[in-house]
């Protein structure tokens, strides 16, 4: 079952007609909701990816974010991204916020209304593509019936990444995790909100992808990714953690 159809079945809400002018464009960025597209990453660096979005009106009851991680021809993601819970970072060292930080909330509210919420959350490894996945979902069950000012650019997520332990080259066991200087990229793989009868909407993507130490895109991004799983049976599993 869909993360689309679980919302649904947690949260029975009257429906609400939306119109094509209420679509939002999403965008991902480092260091803040309107940062650069390439940032240069190195040891003992922090790296703040925030999704955002602008231009929407429509009420809603949700949304999420699906984030796909990876390296290209480089190879597989190296150590130092590996905050899934079996990697070398570990997921003490990824934190993802579903609330937009003090250093943004003015500029950057949250898309989110000041009501009851349940986010999903979750940082994993495909050992098949080499790459990882980045997830932020969040419901809310009252709603946001006035909806949000279209001019204005809201936060939907941040996907913070403590560097404390990486390092250039090779991983010490128990120690560092190398590989920090290896190109990467990020994009979205689905960012998309729900209607207040529960219907899923993708929402236009202006900055589809963002790098790290790859100004060129030689990683080519965004590239093949894994399809996004957002079943039910996700869902439940992050529950049970």
């Amino acid at each position: 079952m869909k993360l689309t159809r679980f919302f649904v079945a947690l949260f029975a809400v009257a429906a609400f007609a939306t119109s094509a002018s209420a679509q939002g464009v999403a965008s991902l960025n480092w260091d803040s909701c309107t940062g650069p597209l390439n940032k240069s990453i190195g040891a003992g660096s922090v790296a703040s990816l925030y999704a955002s979005v602008t231009g929407h009106s429509a009420p809603s009851s949700g949304y999420q974010v699906f984030v796909s991680m990876g390296s290209g021809s480089f190879g597989s993601m190296r150590d130092a991204w590996r905050f899934d819970p079996a990697g070398c970072q570990g997921s003490s060292f990824v934190t993802i916020d579903h609330l937009a930080p003090a250093a943004v909330i003015k500029t950057c509210p949250s898309f989110q209304p000041p009501v009851a919420n349940l986010p999903v959350k979750d940082y994993s490894f495909d050992p098949i593509s080499g790459k990882t996945r980045a997830v932020c979902a969040n419901a809310y069950p009252d709603g946001n019936l006035a909806g949000n000012d279209p001019a204005k650019r809201y936060f939907l997520a941040r996907f913070l990444f403590d560097h404390t332990f990486s390092v250039a080259g090779a991983t010490t066991p128990g120690e560092t995790c190398g590989g920090v200087e290896q190109p990467v990229c990020a994009h979205f793989t689905s960012a998309s909100w729900l209607s207040l009868p529960g219907v899923e909407t993708e929402w236009t993507k202006n900055s589809e992808f963002v790098t790290v130490n790859d100004p060129n895109n030689d990683t080519r991004c965004p590239g093949a990714t894994p399809a996004k799983n957002s079943s039910w049976g996700f869902v439940k599993a992050q529950y049970k953690r």
